[in-house]
Parts: structure tokens; C-alpha cells; sequence
């Protein structure tokens, strides 16, 4: 299908041309010197030929084109249409696939070399300077729309590659829940059901010799006991929130997370702005990870500490900065990395020997310049690792550390947002050079058309030609603004008329030359300044500002500037309001096709939004299944334990305690094994 479209506009192009050339002709009878008969169709072949594999070789087809429509020096014009037309396509192909560098160069080349034919061709300059100036008309237009065009379709390759990338999340959305719960679920088993089971044993095997033993076994399993309900009362409300809420917007996913975070005894602060407040998506999936993580960290090194959440939107990136004040006087200072391994970490080991007669179940991290702080929480160095896989996974950065001048910790992270909507491509609200294509092409059309009309006032006609074309650089940005300045400078010829700085017949040249600039800034209103609702009074303005510049041009270059009568002003009003009528039919038009332009870029990337919500929703209802079924099974069997290894260490049955922790190690064994089992080594 794709060969058959690139072959089908070559195709109707030679149709076009030999019929028109030299098959009309010939049908009426007129005289066709051989040499142009053998030499016009066979240009048109090889032209259209060429422009068949514009695709592959665009550069190649532009110039190919352009040197054969040397042609002219000995076919009429008339002959070598078709491969003017063509010359244009492949530039526009040239503009659309290649670097706007390549593009700029190719269409200067077809400038100069359109000059230098003219040259050849013609005999006064204003002929080649004319040929020049429409050359560099039609060229600069088309890398316009070439370029906007190559912006669109890099927007859809861009939506295309977060939709993969948001698939191959999904198919991995639940193996990578399990592998975090289990990193989780480890460090729970490592540090203190162990701690029970070890100070239970040294218990056992010296308790008789050193009562006060058994007494600070006792008093550590039930320690132990505590610390592992409230670790994994933490974590199963990290995982409480229902599918439905994580599809929600990022401002009430966080304040939610927040709120079970203050439920803890944190005091968090959030502060995010409006314009990220209703981020979905894999972006706001991200952030709230990374929040999550950062927030699960400051619950287990600096519980009760003030923790702030700030979330910005930055030129293209959403800033997630995590940051507390460090663990409140009640607790060690927290100046160790929660769970960094960017420094060397020393741990010391779960049980020592501290006196004769005690036993201290501690651990200590140790990093160079920060200090040492005793750890009650978990933490096996792996939490910082799963926030940087989150930012990589977008693309984004992730820094974390102790903060610079004050006691406490940062996270953060920069997400760059993929394009969305219009974003992603010409309807961007930024200058590109596909604009200054656009108004060059749209100043050289009317000094075109002064220089044909009366060349010697082609430098005075060269300044309102610019002041009329030039507010379009900013039309994707402030569409109305710019409909408005391009009205107000189209009244630049009547009042230079009025003044004696123009003659008449080049501001009337200016005036309907101009009209295309009318017409661009009405289609950017259309398309750039919301729904069709809304811009539907450009078509009258524009119309009325058509239609009154022509009636002012018409009163000054009229009868009334002779001194004869002329109808009073009223009549002139009148014949302003009936011009405008079939103007707003043409302005109707030009309006429409915005419209249009507009609502078919609503519909595409509003059908990608679509698709990348779907998978990102089908990843967060697979992450959350797993969540809550883990989340179950600690709730039977774990937490069952550990609230026992309380209980029988508080009855000062050592034993018992210890059982219990063995029966919850167990427990957590048989479910971390599940977990390693379906995520690999």
C-alpha cells in the first residue's frame, strides 16, 4: 500500500503534464518543434521517475530534479510544469526527512540555481530578480510545511516509543512488584526475626551461668517483636491503596500517601503544583514511586521527622524532591544514607557482646563525612537502586544524599514528561524555523509581486511586506494576538498611500498580496486557540478587516482623491458591511481547514493517550494484585508471628518466643521463596 502511495502522485503528474503538454497542443493542431517534443516528455519521465524514490534518496531527487529543468532554455514553460511541481515535492520530502540543516542548504541551491537560469533566460533584471524572489517564495514555504510536517510525525514516533516502553512495564509490572516486596520482606527477615532466633540461642547456652542474660534476651525478642508489626504494619499500608486510586491524578495519590504516612507519626509537608496536580501516566507512576520509596525511607531512619514533598513541572521535566530534617531529638541523628549505597556502608554484626552479661542487638552504617547513627528501621541498601530504576526507566536522573548544610536527607529526581497532544509536534507553542520559513515565504509574495508591478518601488515596499508578515513568528504561541497585529499592519499601504509614500498601485499590490498573511495568522487562530467554540469570531474579523482596508484603499485611490463627488460615508460603511459577506465565505474556509487540523490532532493523540492509559492501567491493577496478595499472606501467617513473639517474650516465655520466630521466619521463607521463584535469581 505504502509503494503504491509513493508512486501514485508521479504517476498523476506525468498524466497531467502529457496531456496538458504536449497532448494538448497536438489536438488543436499547433505547431511543436521536434527537439522540444523528444525533450518535454522525456524530462517529465525522468522527473517523475526521480520523485518515486524521493523517500530513500530525497536529497538526490530535489537536486536530480532541479538540474533537469535546465530544460527550459530550449522546451516552453509550459512543458516542464510537472517537474517544477515535482522539484517542490521532493524539497517538501527533503524538509520532512532530513535535518533542518540539509533542508536549508538544498532549497538555497534550488534559489541559486532558479537565479541562474533566470539569468540565462532573461534579459532584465528585474525578470531574474522576480524569478529569484518567487523561488525563494515557493522554497521557503515548502520547507515550512515540511519541517511542521517532520515535528508531527516525530511527536507520533515519540507517543509510539512511550507506548512500548509503558508495555514492557506492563509485562514486567507485576515480577517487578514481587522483586521489591521481596527485597522488602528480606530485610524484615534478616534483621529481626534473626535477631529473636541468635539471642534466644546464646541464651540458651549461657543463661543458666548468667541469669541477666535471659532477662535481655527477653527483652530484645520483645523488642524484635514490635519493631517487625510496625515494619510490616508500614509496608502493608504502602500497599493498602485500591487500583481505582492509583489511576488517580498525582496530587491525590501523594496526599493520600502522606496521610498514611502522618497515620505513622511522620509530619509531612506536600507542595505540588497546579500544573502537575493531575499528571497520569507512566510520568506520574513514576513520581509517585520515587515518593513512595523516599517516604518508606524516612519512616524507617528518621521516624517522626518533618519530610517534605515538592513536586514542580519544569520546561519538559517534572522535579520530585523528597527531602526531611533529619530524625527528631528522641532518635539518633540521621546523618547515614537511607538506604544509599552510592558510599562504603559498614555493618556491624546483628548480635554483640557488649559486657558481660548483655547481650545488644544494634546495627550501625557507618559513611565517610556523614557520621554514624544507630539504624532501627530496615534498610538493605537497595531502596535508593529502586528509585534510580524508576528515573532510568524514563529516561530521567535520580540523586539522593544527606543534605548540604543541614541534619537530614534528599531525594531527586528529574522526569523528563514525554509530548503529549499538540505538544509533540507543529502545534508547539515555540518559534521553530518552520515559522521563519513561513514568513519569509509570506514577505517575498508581495515584494514578488511589487517588483512585477513597478519594480523601482520594491525597497519602499520591502518594510510593510516585512512588518505584515512578521508577528506569524509567534502565531502558535499567542494566535489571537498575532490576528490582531496582522490586521492592524495590513492598514500600513492606505496610510502610506494617504501620506504619498506609496503609490497606489503598489499598495493595492501589497494589500491583495498580503491577504495570505490574513490567512495564516486565521488558520493558526483555528488551530492553536482552543476548540472551534471559541474561534469562531475570527471568520467576522478577519473579513471586516479585509473588507475595510479595500473600501479605505479604494475612498484614497478613488474618485474622492481627484476632488470629484463621491458618495457620503455612509455609503461607504454600507459597502464595507456588504463585502464583508462574501469575505466571511472565504474566511469560512480558511477557518475550517484549521478546524479541521485541529480536531484530527485531537483525535490522534487523544486515541494514543488512550492506549498508553490503557496499558499503564492494565501494569497498575497486575502491580496492585500482587500487592494485595502478598499483603494478604503477611496478615495470616507473618505479622501473626510476630505479634506472638511479643506476646510469649512480655509472658517472659523465651522459648515460646523463640518458636515463634522461627515459625515466622518460616512463614516469610516459604513466601520469599515464592517470590524468587517466579522473578529468578
Amino acid at each position: 500500500m505504502g509503494h503504491l502511495r509513493n508512486w501514485l502522485l508521479p504517476a498523476l503528474l506525468a498524466v497531467a503534464q502529457l496531456s496538458f503538454w504536449p497532448g494538448l497542443a497536438l489536438s488543436r493542431g499547433q505547431a511543436v518543434e521536434p527537439a522540444a517534443l523528444a525533450v518535454g516528455p522525456a524530462v517529465t519521465v525522468v522527473a517523475v521517475a526521480v520523485l518515486g524514490v524521493r523517500r530513500r534518496f530525497p536529497v538526490a531527487a530535489a537536486l536530480v530534479i532541479d538540474a533537469l529543468l535546465t530544460a527550459g532554455l530550449v522546451v516552453p514553460d509550459r512543458a516542464l510544469l510537472a517537474a517544477a511541481v515535482a522539484g517542490v515535492v521532493a524539497l517538501y520530502s527533503v524538509a520532512v526527512l532530513r535535518p533542518a540543516r540539509t533542508a536549508v542548504l538544498v532549497a538555497s541551491v534550488l534559489v541559486a540555481t532558479g537565479v541562474g537560469r533566470a539569468l540565462l533566460e532573461y534579459d532584465s533584471p528585474v525578470d531574474v530578480g522576480g524569478e529569484g524572489l518567487a523561488s525563494l517564495a515557493v522554497y521557503a514555504g515548502t520547507v515550512g510545511a515540511g519541517r511542521s510536517r517532520r515535528r508531527w510525525l516525530a511527536g507520533r514516533r515519540a507517543a509510539e516509543r512511550e507506548l512500548a516502553r509503558a508495555e514492557a512495564v506492563r509485562v514486567t509490572a507485576a515480577s517487578t512488584e514481587r522483586h521489591r516486596l521481596a527485597r522488602e520482606l528480606h530485610d524484615v527477615s534478616a534483621h529481626h526475626l534473626t535477631s529473636v532466633v541468635v539471642t534466644a540461642n546464646a541464651a540458651r547456652h549461657v543463661g543458666d551461668r548468667n541469669p541477666q542474660l535471659t532477662a535481655e534476651a527477653l527483652r530484645l525478642a520483645a523488642e524484635a517483636g514490635r519493631e517487625t508489626v510496625a515494619t510490616l504494619q508500614r509496608l502493608v499500608t504502602m500497599m493498602q491503596t485500591s487500583a481505582a486510586d492509583e489511576e488517580s491524578p498525582l496530587a491525590e495519590r501523594v496526599a493520600e500517601l502522606a496521610a498514611g504516612c502522618v497515620r505513622l507519626g511522620q509530619r509531612v509537608d506536600v507542595d505540588i503544583a497546579p500544573g502537575s496536580a493531575d499528571l497520569t501516566g507512566p510520568v506520574a507512576e513514576a513520581a509517585f514511586g520515587i515518593a513512595r520509596e523516599a517516604l518508606t525511607n524516612t519512616l524507617r531512619y528518621a521516624p517522626g521527622a518533618t519530610v517534605r514533598v515538592v513536586i514542580r513541572d519544569a520546561g519538559g521535566t517534572l522535579d520530585v524532591l523528597v527531602e526531611d530534617d533529619g530524625t527528631p531529638p528522641t532518635h539518633a541523628a540521621p546523618t547515614a544514607a537511607p538506604g544509599a549505597t552510592t558510599a562504603p556502608v559498614t555493618t556491624t554484626a546483628p548480635v554483640t557482646t557488649t559486657a558481660p552479661g548483655t547481650i545488644a542487638a544494634s546495627a550501625t552504617v557507618a559513611s565517610p563525612g556523614s557520621g554514624t547513627r544507630a539504624v532501627r528501621g530496615l534498610g538493605g541498601g537497595r531502596g535508593t537502586a529502586g528509585m534510580r530504576d524508576r528515573a532510568d526507566g524514563l529516561g530521567g536522573t535520580l540523586v539522593a544524599g544527606p543534605r548540604a548544610d543541614v541534619p537530614g536527607w534528599s531525594v531527586r529526581a528529574r522526569l523528563p514528561r514525554p509530548p503529549s497532544g499538540a505538544g509533540a509536534d507543529a502545534s508547539s507553542p515555540h518559534r521553530s524555523r518552520a515559522d521563519v520559513a513561513t514568513v519569509l515565504a509570506l514577505t517575498a509574495l508581495p515584494v514578488v509581486a511589487v517588483l512585477i508591478e513597478r519594480p523601482s518601488a520594491t525597497a519602499t515596499a520591502c518594510l510593510p511586506a516585512v512588518l505584515h508578515a512578521l508577528p506569524l513568528l509567534w502565531r502558535r504561541r499567542a494566535p489571537w494576538t498575532v490576528l490582531f497585529a496582522v490586521l492592524a499592519t495590513a492598514w500600513i499601504p492606505p496610510v502610506a498611500l494617504a501620506s504619498g509614500l506609496l503609490p497606489s498601485d503598489v499598495a493595492w499590490t501589497l494589500i491583495v498580496a498580503g491577504v495570505c498573511a490574513e490567512g495564516v495568522a486565521l488558520h493558526a487562530v483555528a488551530v492553536f486557540a482552543g476548540p472551534a467554540g471559541r474561534t469562531w469570531p475570527a471568520i467576522g474579523l478577519v473579513a471586516a478587516g479585509l473588507a475595510s482596508t479595500t473600501v479605505a484603499l479604494g475612498a484614497l485611490d478613488g474618485p474622492e482623491a481627484a476632488g470629484a463627488d463621491v458618495p457620503g460615508p455612509w455609503f461607504r460603511v454600507f459597502f464595507a458591511v456588504f463585502l464583508t459577506l462574501p469575505l466571511a465565505l472565504l474566511t469560512a474556509g480558511v477557518w475550517g481547514s484549521g478546524v479541521l487540523v485541529r480536531r484530527r490532532r485531537e483525535y490522534v493523540t487523544r486515541r494514543e493517550d488512550s492506549a498508553l492509559s490503557a496499558v499503564v492501567w492494565s501494569a497498575v491493577v497486575e502491580a496492585h494484585a500482587e500487592r494485595q496478595r502478598i499483603a494478604a499472606e503477611l496478615r495470616q501467617a507473618v505479622l501473626h508471628h510476630a505479634h506472638e513473639v511479643t506476646a510469649h517474650a512480655e509472658r517472659r516465655d523465651l522459648d515460646g518466643a523463640a518458636d515463634q520466630a522461627r515459625a515466622g521466619l518460616a512463614a516469610m521463607r516459604e513466601l520469599l521463596a515464592v517470590l524468587k521463584g517466579t522473578t529468578g535469581p
